[in-house]
């Protein structure tokens, strides 16, 4: 099934039935709430989601208090958090999004865990790639030594995570609710890709899932810090969803079919039966339309039995 973020048109349409109207025009099954949408928007959606349920909601929403919508991507309390009350502020609002979730009857709330509290090289990494210099050694060392900065701050943070994770399995359990953690883009992020076999071997059992992002990991491939079809073939049987979204160089979340990456080989990775959302921002209405049309033919294509 393939399904659009309102991050499409949450900015820019203040009015939450006139945004279902807009992405629902653009001929797709289901929607997913993004982190964009303010209470407002919410509230205005809901008698529209009660009839058509969203597939998926990205934690938090709608937006935290005193954050507009432009900040709403930067996270201000942290499941990853070293402070004990910020930790839990962060778990009281993802409990927060989980009950949205199950009043939506949404079966997944998508997780960012937070991140290591370590100094951001990534600039360098990018600076190099965009200079023309992604093969060279001097990359190399410079990938080396910010996952090695990472590695000596991480041990706590992913403790914190793990004390956030306990008690959201647990909730998600008695909602009967899917808690699905995503892959992030930059390298000090959580998780890494160990750490996402670390937290399914801790919480086997539980209602957690993974949820990918096809962006994500091919920006981190870029930026030399992991192999982007690595996640799958590790993780394929967590699998509950996917975000599709384009690169343009360095530059996420545009249309599917107007960036870089080859889409016939990332639906060849894709399992027919998960969710697939289409998760870009603001753009015309024909370059959507278009990016689902492809969509939604690499995905017939793959499940003809000799495809």
């Amino acid at each position: 099934m393939l399904a659009i973020s309102t991050m499409w048109n949450a900015l820019k349409q203040p009015d939450g039935a006139a945004m279902f109207d807009e992405l629902k025009t653009l001929g797709f099954e289901k929607l997913e709430l993004s982190r964009h949408l303010t209470p407002d928007q919410v509230e205005q959606l809901k008698p529209y989601l009660h009839q058509n349920p969203p597939g998926s909601i990205h934690n938090f929403c709608p937006i935290l208090p005193g954050i507009s919508q432009a900040a709403a991507e930067q996270d201000k309390i942290l499941l990853s958090s070293l402070n004990a009350d910020e930790r839990k502020e962060a778990v009281r609002r993802t409990i927060q999004t989980m009950e949205l979730a199950v009043e939506l009857e949404t079966p997944t709330v998508v997780l960012h865990l937070g991140e290591v509290d370590t100094y951001d090289r990534s600039y360098l990494m990018i600076n190099l790639y965009n200079y023309g210099e992604r093969e060279f050694e001097a990359f190399n060392q410079k990938v080396t030594e910010a996952t090695e900065w990472r590695k000596r701050k991480e041990t706590k943070h992913r403790d914190a995570v793990l004390r956030s994770l306990d008690e959201l399995n647990e909730r998600a359990l008695r909602m009967e609710l899917c808690i699905a953690i995503e892959n992030r883009p930059y390298y000090y992020q959580i998780p890494d890709f160990d750490e996402v076999g670390l937290f399914f071997e801790e919480f086997y059992g539980s209602p957690m899932r993974y949820w990918h992002d096809i962006g994500h990991a091919a920006l981190q491939e870029k930026l030399g810090v992991c192999w982007s079809d690595k996640w799958l073939e590790d993780y394929a049987e967590h699998l509950v969803g996917v975000n599709l979204h384009d690169l343009q160089g360095l530059e996420a979340y545009h249309p599917p079919g107007t960036g870089d990456l080859d889409w016939d080989e990332v639906f060849a990775q894709l399992p027919t039966d998960v969710l697939k959302v289409l998760e870009i921002r603001p753009c015309e209405a024909e370059q959507v339309v278009e990016a689902r049309e492809l969509c939604e033919s690499l995905s017939e294509s793959n499940e003809q039995p000799n495809a």
